[in-house]
């Protein structure tokens, strides 16, 4: 359908939950050739385990997240999205084709070096996730699925928002610990274009961690924190002060939340991953 609709020249917009396209298209910001619904897609819908590897396909919702166990991280960043009408429509997929800044689970999957597989009249094909933010995809391709590592150590997920159910971000962390490599992935969301690895923190993190014991000092978070507000600051004009808050605020705030998120990941790296859920965090 799509590589018949981009032979004959028309625009072919992919209906997955519709909680974006469909205002969109009610607006009139939006007037493709083709619309393709694929709820009733149900190869989108799978979620399936390797054994290094988690697949997530693209239509499967924030609510089928919610609750998967395999990926605690990515289960408590979905928990978080918005009113539960918006989790239960909003697909995998459709969080990938908006790429919010604030989006929830694109700032988890930066952290968790996730890879994108794509389905095109050439056949399966797959990218990286920050080249498949800056590229785009083919206009006859489309999303299948994710591809992340199987957690490795506890996660942690915190955002800053309003108190209501349905807000976004105005500042998320997503914080991963590989227990086994001696590693800790940082991304940063609602700070720039597209969430933000932390490599300088990440950096720090591997020497300041007591790996054998699975724990770090509170000058360590602290100093995490630090790194984490240094790096949000160079940023430039990407960290602009948006309609409720500052620059200065979203550079604090991110400090905040990576210290936060640290802290929790290192207490917890000797038991099971069962990351804690926190709504609402305010420095």
């Amino acid at each position: 359908m799509l590589a018949t609709a981009h032979d004959a020249g028309r625009a072919v917009d992919l209906l997955g939950g519709g909680t974006d396209l469909v205002p969109a298209l009610r607006s009139g910001e939006r007037r493709p050739g083709a619309v393709v619904a694929l709820r009733r897609v149900l190869e989108l819908r799978v979620r399936g385990a390797g054994a290094d590897s988690l697949t997530v396909g693209a239509g499967v919702t924030y609510t089928d997240l919610a609750g998967w166990s395999l990926s605690p991280g990515l289960a408590l960043a979905a928990r978080v999205v918005g009113s539960a009408q918006i989790r239960n429509l909003g697909t995998v997929g459709g969080a990938l084709g908006s790429a919010r800044p604030t989006g929830d689970l694109l700032t988890f999957l930066t952290a968790a070096d996730a890879e994108i597989l794509v389905a095109s009249p050439r056949g399966p094909g797959r990218m990286t996730l920050p080249a498949f933010l800056a590229d785009g995809l083919a206009p006859d391709a489309l999303v299948t699925a994710v591809r992340l590592p199987r957690p490795a150590g506890p996660q942690s997920y915190l955002k800053i928002g309003g108190r209501q159910a349905a807000y976004q971000a105005l500042v998320s962390c997503a914080v991963l610990v590989d227990r086994m490599r001696h590693r800790l992935a940082c991304a940063i969301g609602g700070v720039g274009r597209l969430p933000i690895r932390m490599t300088v923190a990440e950096r720090f993190a591997h020497d300041a961690v007591d790996w054998s014991a699975g724990a770090a000092s509170s000058s360590a978070a602290r100093r995490f924190g630090e790194l984490v507000s240094e790096a949000v600051s160079r940023v430039g004009p990407e960290l602009a002060a948006g309609p409720r808050v500052s620059a200065d605020y979203r550079r604090h705030a991110a400090g905040v939340l990576a210290a936060r998120a640290f802290t929790r990941c290192l207490d917890a790296a000797g038991a099971p991953v069962d990351p804690r859920v926190e709504r609402d965090v305010r420095p």
